[in-house]
């Protein structure tokens, strides 16, 4: 649910609540309960969509994009640390000064 909310946003979509558990493949329920604990978290918030009453938006308070945006942040330096290690393993890798840890 929180991969599927972050590329939308970054595609400037809107989500529906609807649309968000489909998504997920989860039942509604599952996807009511899961959304709840997200919002007690401070991570997602709900808000009427204004052209379709009957419709509910979800998107990231700033806190869940901050938190979302590191957790993204911490992956890609974990991916590139694990590639370059991977590299420098090999025996025509990066030369052992370009062997150092990353910063």
């Amino acid at each position: 649910m929180l991969l599927d909310l972050y590329w939308r946003e970054s595609q400037g979509l809107k989500t529906s609540l609807t649309s968000l558990w489909l998504a997920s493949k989860a039942s509604e329920m599952t996807g009511r309960r899961c959304l709840a604990v997200m919002e007690e978290q401070n991570i997602v918030e709900r808000m009427p969509d204004p052209s379709d009453g009957r419709r509910v938006n979800v998107r990231f308070t700033s806190e869940g994009r901050k938190k979302m945006d590191a957790c993204f942040s911490a992956l890609l330096l974990g991916y590139a640390e694990t590639c370059r290690d991977c590299a420098c393993s090999c025996n025509d890798g990066p030369t052992s000064q370009d062997c150092k840890p990353l910063e």
